[in-house]
């Protein structure tokens, strides 16, 4: 009898209503949570298709020659295409491409470096060719006699000894690739929780508008049913009243849904950095599966795997580097310098005129800088004070690494109590409904005990599923936390 009065779109009701063991309502919540379907609930197909939301925009439009997404994707698809396309995360890949590339032109200066160069001269007077030149070494310089003069050059320069300088200069370059690679991880793990905590938000906007679209249904079952009533004088107009009044706010929050789902479809698209007219689903469901793994094992695996702690050591290693340049500055500067060129045009000289004349030298070019002013020493000690600024970074990274484990561990662990509570909830409302429906039937209870036992029963399966979505974004941010994608 009373399944006779049950609307057809609600099939979880229909099989407490067939039963009143906690045991059959108990395997309810489990298929619930496990993501399945029965035949006569809202499906997502059905849910979506009313979908009043369809976004097309022209390649005109700005992202509009951005590729199109297609078909149903499970979150391990979400991820690659996001790692594979996520704007942010490819930046970050060019400037780890680039800082290998400063490290091999550190690298380059213990080579030799041959420049060729061309000086054209008109002088009336004996003079000095000098260039200029950063190095600390003497700067070297050849003679020119008076008259006109084209001096085609060819030198060369080889590094002897720097005092460190050079090798200093290529650990710090080494130590910025470090630290530009564990920047690109740690953006590569970022973008991975971002769009993962994008497609449990839009699965969790996919729960709720099969749940609103379950309400609707309901509601329009029971204000059809209610108004019968009061059209044979067994209920009061208030009653039915009421039913059209939570109609509406059903159908208005059935609109908002719609939002939400889309919002949270748009927002996955951004992250997965697709063109936003595609049209996407989703392959996994708002389901519970259990994480194994203790505090303590996720948090060796984040000193294993976080970026953040390798990039905290490789700071360490550039700030080192760069106080070795800085006591580089006290030692003596040793090139090898050659030098050869060939005079043209009419220059007087001790043979009355030089022409085309080929010569060079071959030097030891040494130099050490005796008073600076105070110079040297204050660079060293600002070296000295940013490797201990950077040792302790390296610690207090270390501590926020053991936080984020730890919150994330804490949210997880909570969010897993509170779906126990949540599926007890579930049971009780269902079958506080299941009691208020029949003893309303037989005349025991009013229409208004009914009416309050269908809202919580409703609002009972949104609060499991939303602390189910909470233990689905516990989970990714956990991952997170120990280093993982």
């Amino acid at each position: 009898m009373i399944i006779r009065f049950l609307f057809t779109g609600f099939a979880t009701i229909l099989v407490l209503l067939c039963s009143s063991s906690s045991g059959n309502a108990q395997e309810n919540i489990d298929q619930l949570l496990s993501g399945t379907e029965t035949s006569q609930s809202t499906s997502t197909e059905e849910a979506v298709s009313g979908n009043p939301i369809k976004l097309t925009i022209t390649k005109e439009a700005p992202s509009g020659e951005l590729q199109v997404a297609q078909g149903d994707l499970s979150l391990s698809q979400a991820v690659d295409a996001g790692v594979k396309n996520n704007f942010s995360l490819r930046q970050n890949e060019q400037s780890w491409i680039g800082s290998k590339f400063d490290a091999r032109a550190a690298l380059g200066k213990f080579g030799p470096s041959i420049s060729f160069s061309t000086f054209f001269a008109s002088s009336s007077i004996d003079q000095m060719l000098f260039y200029q030149t950063n190095e600390i070494s003497p700067v070297p310089m050849q003679p020119i006699k008076k008259g006109t003069g084209l001096f085609p050059m060819f030198a060369a320069t080889q590094p002897l000894f720097t005092g460190g300088r050079l090798m200093g200069g290529y650990r710090a370059a080494r130590a910025r690739e470090r630290q530009s690679l564990a920047e690109y991880r740690a953006s590569r793990i970022a973008t991975a929780l971002r769009i993962k905590q994008a497609y449990w938000n839009a699965a969790w906007g996919e729960a709720k508008l099969r749940v609103a679209s379950d309400y609707v249904k309901f509601r329009q079952w029971s204000s059809s049913n209610m108004k019968a009533r009061v059209t044979e004088g067994k209920a009061p107009p208030a009653d039915y009243l009421r039913e059209q009044a939570e109609l509406s706010r059903a159908q208005i929050a059935m609109n908002d849904a719609y939002r939400d789902y889309n919002t949270a479809l748009l927002n996955l698209k951004y992250e997965m950095a697709v063109n936003v007219s595609s049209l996407i689903g989703l392959k996994d469901k708002l389901g519970y599966v259990d994480t194994p793994g203790t505090l303590n094992e996720y948090l060796l695996q984040a000193g294993r795997n976080r970026p953040e702690l390798a990039q905290a050591a490789s700071k360490v290693a550039e700030m080192k580097a760069k106080r070795l340049v800085a006591v580089s500055k006290y030692a003596p500067q040793i090139n090898l310098y050659g030098l050869t060129s060939n005079a043209t045009g009419s220059a007087p000289g001790i043979e009355n005129t030089v022409s085309g004349r080929w010569g060079g030298m071959v030097s030891v070019i040494g130099g050490v800088t005796l008073f600076d002013s105070g110079t040297r020493l204050n660079e060293l000690r600002s070296a000295r004070a940013a490797v201990r600024q950077a040792e302790i970074g390296q610690q207090e990274t270390g501590l926020k690494v053991a936080r984020d484990v730890s919150q994330a561990w804490i949210d997880l662990d909570l969010a897993r109590r509170n779906v126990e509570v949540a599926k007890a909830q579930v049971v009780s409302a269902e079958e506080d409904y299941r009691l208020f429906h029949a003893r309303y039937l037989v005349g025991k209870a009013i229409a208004l005990e009914e009416f309050d036992a269908a809202v919580r029963m409703f609002q009972a399966r949104l609060a499991l599923l939303e602390s189910i979505y909470k233990y689905r974004l516990g989970q990714a941010q956990i991952l997170w936390a120990s280093g993982g994608m």
